[in-house]
């Protein structure tokens, strides 16, 4: 090969020598030093050495007056060119979680709450487009990737010509249409970046001007002669391509695969880049494209190798500097948190929608302005889930402020989605969910949860969310639920709740952690013996009808479903029920509930989680003119609004059952309830869960007489995995009420 070490003298010689010839007596003092670019490959998660690589370019004192690269290379090569040294871009590159990053995994706590309420319990989704079902063009949307280099690159964000930055820029794209390189010179140096890093499949395609763009390295993964032409004398070139795999037991995964495909068409662009190479430093190693994670490792190999040409490096840089000093001016960047947004733009939707999303932004409209607060506003609207991708760019304008310009390719219609679940108590379950967004005018969304198996459910929901200020809702509820009524632990009854509700509501959201919601419900109710063992309450088998009005608060700030680490879950109840029917009036009566759930996780290490579960529940009653009635000697709002302890389920038809360690399947019930709840879960194994737990609490019929309240304590271990499908867990427990050990069995996603 003819890139050889010991050449770096030569390379300097040759121009010195050319030059002085091709000058008279009266210019060889004004001779200058050759110009150097570098030249930097694509290769995902490996081009972090190109960190270590710059690194020691500096130590040596490199002249670095033109750079360029492709993909990943074009990111390290782009926050060079801005003035980012190679410790800010470390620094940058370390306090990244990029399992979000690449994947576009959503903090759950810029989610929609009306999405938090329907979404995150299926395991597969397909998107609706124009009216039928489509696949998605990419695994992620790369919103993420898009705001982090929006960020960064907000230093240069008007900079038009990439000539023009402290460092001439250059990248690659490749025309999705045509499949010829693009070179990428002007236009937004994000934008041009997130291009040149496109991988097909798993990031969609970019529109770039008139054309879309996607990864450059499907065909010049190593652009020198771009870098040349741009008037470099001297290629340095860093490499971390590994070739082509000639083994088949050497694809370690989908991207190792797809890479090589990839690589088909950039050989010859390699080949005639590595020609005009004059000093070459290729970075091998054994990690892959796809390993962000390892990003520190991949560094410290990047500078190993490059200490390696250390010596080469430092001569090659001394004989140009002999030439004429290099004097590194650049002055580092100062990312910029204080903007001035004059407005914001959205020039792909109609005017009345888009009118409608600006409004979230008003806020942000003032004379200065965090870059923080302009990203969460970003964060919430992608939350939303209406729009497929979505990104934003700054323009100045004539007030010398800003124009926040916000982009989408496409909205989204919805989605049909499914998801499955087993549990001791609600058997074996199919969900199908059918999801509407962008409905009446883009403000609207429609949600519609069909649940197939022995307790049938429909649940859907229509809802217009308008943030702070006042929404609309209505939400229909259908289901038929069978379960066993327990004393001490054995088996007394078995019970049949069939109920139809439908609920007109006013919503307020407060960024998508807070959902404050007013309305009226109707419910068409009945309680029925499966099998008659008590004739006095058959007699209550028929269907009646309520009414109830309430008012809720929830919070919600997780940041997960399943297995949270950390945040909140709150809920905070007031409705009035009343009866339209005059049925069972001596038993039955108008009543006023209020409840709080609170749920609230802690990590006390990385793999240890506390989690405690406050319940409190109250019932407003009158008394029962006659004797007390199996239990009650009050008169009761209506049975399907008592509380239930027991069982495991964290999620149950009736909003009033409430998991309690222990005791079977709502053994109790009552219209006075409390409860604490401990528990710790520890990560023992990757996906893997144990837990301990332990609840004290009451659910009693009258509270009247302190002393006859009958305190409950439940205490348990469960074996939780974290699957595709949702949790699968085996839990054992006991309680002081059964003192027998009692098994449960979960598998797949609540709901």
């Amino acid at each position: 090969m003819k890139y050889q070490k010991h050449i770096s003298l030569v390379i300097v010689f040759v121009f010195f020598f050319s030059s002085l010839f091709s000058q008279t007596s009266d210019t060889i003092s004004t001779i200058k030093r050759p110009k150097v670019g570098l030249v930097l490959s694509g290769g995902g998660a490996k081009g972090f050495a190109y960190i270590g690589l710059l690194k020691v370019l500096e130590e040596v004192n490199m002249p670095i007056d033109f750079i360029g690269g492709s993909s990943m290379g074009a990111i390290s090569a782009a926050l060079y060119s801005v003035g980012y040294s190679p410790e800010m871009i470390t620094e940058i590159i370390s306090q990244q979680n990029w399992d979000k990053v690449i994947i576009d995994i959503q903090d759950r706590k810029y989610l929609a709450y009306e999405e938090k309420l329907f979404g995150e319990k299926y395991i597969f989704s397909i998107p609706i487009q124009n009216k039928v079902f489509s696949l998605s063009t990419a695994l992620s949307s790369s919103f993420n990737i898009d705001l982090l280099l929006n960020n960064f690159f907000f230093p240069a964000a008007q900079t038009n010509d990439f000539n023009d930055l402290p460092i001439p820029f250059v990248c690659i794209g490749t025309d999705l249409f045509t499949g010829d390189a693009v070179v990428l010179n002007s236009g937004n140096l994000a934008r041009a970046v997130r291009a040149s890093m496109s991988i097909p499949g798993f990031f969609p395609p970019v529109k770039y001007g008139d054309t879309y763009l996607i990864d450059g390295g499907v065909v010049n993964n190593y652009p020198a002669e771009q870098v040349k032409n741009m008037g470099a004398d001297i290629i340095i070139g860093g490499d971390v391509q590994t070739g082509l795999i000639n083994n088949i037991d050497d694809f370690g995964s989908m991207a190792s695969i797809l890479d090589q495909v990839i690589s088909f068409n950039r050989v010859d662009a390699n080949k005639k880049g590595l020609e005009l190479t004059d000093y070459y430093v290729n970075i091998p190693m054994s990690y892959g494209m796809m390993d962000f994670q390892n990003y520190d490792s991949i560094i410290a190999i990047g500078e190993k190798v490059a200490r390696k040409h250390y010596a080469n490096l430092k001569a090659l840089a001394d004989s140009i500097n002999a030439i004429e000093p290099y004097v590194n001016k650049r002055v580092k960047v100062q990312q910029i948190e204080i903007l001035s947004i004059d407005s914001v733009l959205w020039p792909s939707l109609n005017k009345k929608l888009s009118d409608k999303l600006i409004e979230n932004f008003d806020d942000i409209l003032v004379d200065k302005t965090s870059f923080s607060a302009v990203e969460e506003k970003m964060y919430i609207l992608n939350g939303t889930k209406n729009f497929n991708e979505l990104r934003y760019e700054f323009k100045k304008n004539s007030r010398d402020s800003l124009n926040l310009i916000i982009e989408t390719n496409e909205t989204s219609k919805g989605s049909l989605a499914a998801g499955i679940h087993y549990d001791n108590v609600y058997n074996a379950s199919l969900l199908l969910n059918l999801t509407l967004r962008n409905i009446k005018g883009g403000r609207a969304k429609f949600f519609a949860d069909f649940v197939l198996s022995q307790n049938p459910r429909l649940k859907t929901m229509f809802f217009i969310n308008n943030g702070i200020k006042p929404g609309f809702g209505m939400e229909a509820d259908f289901y038929s639920f069978g379960f066993s009524e327990y004393e001490n632990g054995d088996k007394v009854n078995s019970w049949n709740f069939d109920n139809y509700s439908l609920s007109a509501f006013i919503p307020m959201t407060v960024k998508n952690n807070y959902l404050f919601k007013t309305g009226f419900q109707y419910e068409y109710f009945r309680f029925k013996q499966d099998i008659v063992l008590d004739p006095d309450l058959d007699a209550y088998g028929e269907f009646a009808d309520y009414g109830n009005l309430f008012v809720s608060l929830n919070h919600d700030s997780r940041d997960r479903v399943n297995f949270s680490k950390k945040g909140q879950q709150v809920e905070l109840k007031f409705k009035y029920v009343f009866p339209f029917s005059d049925q069972w009036s001596d038993i039955l009566s108008n009543g006023s509930i209020i409840y709080l759930k609170y749920n609230w996780y802690a990590s006390i290490s990385e793999k240890l989680v506390f989690e405690t579960d406050i319940f409190a529940g109250y019932t407003f009653t009158e008394k029962n003119t006659s004797d007390t009635y199996h239990g009650f000697d009050v008169r009761i709002p209506a049975v399907q609004h008592l509380f239930g302890f027991g069982g495991l389920n964290p999620v149950n038809y009736v909003e009033g059952f409430v998991p309690f360690t222990g005791l079977q399947f709502v053994e109790r019930f009552g219209l006075y309830a409390g409860k604490i709840s401990t528990k710790f879960h520890y990560n023992f194994y990757p996906k893997l869960y144990v837990s301990v737990m332990a609840d004290i609490g009451f659910n009693e019929t009258n509270i009247d007489e302190i002393e006859n309240i009958k305190m409950l304590f439940g205490y348990g271990a469960k074996l939780s995995y974290d699957s595709f499908i949702g949790p699968i867990e085996f839990s054992l427990m006991s309680s002081n009420i059964d003192t027998s050990l009692l098994g449960y069995i979960n598998i797949g996603f609540w709901f």
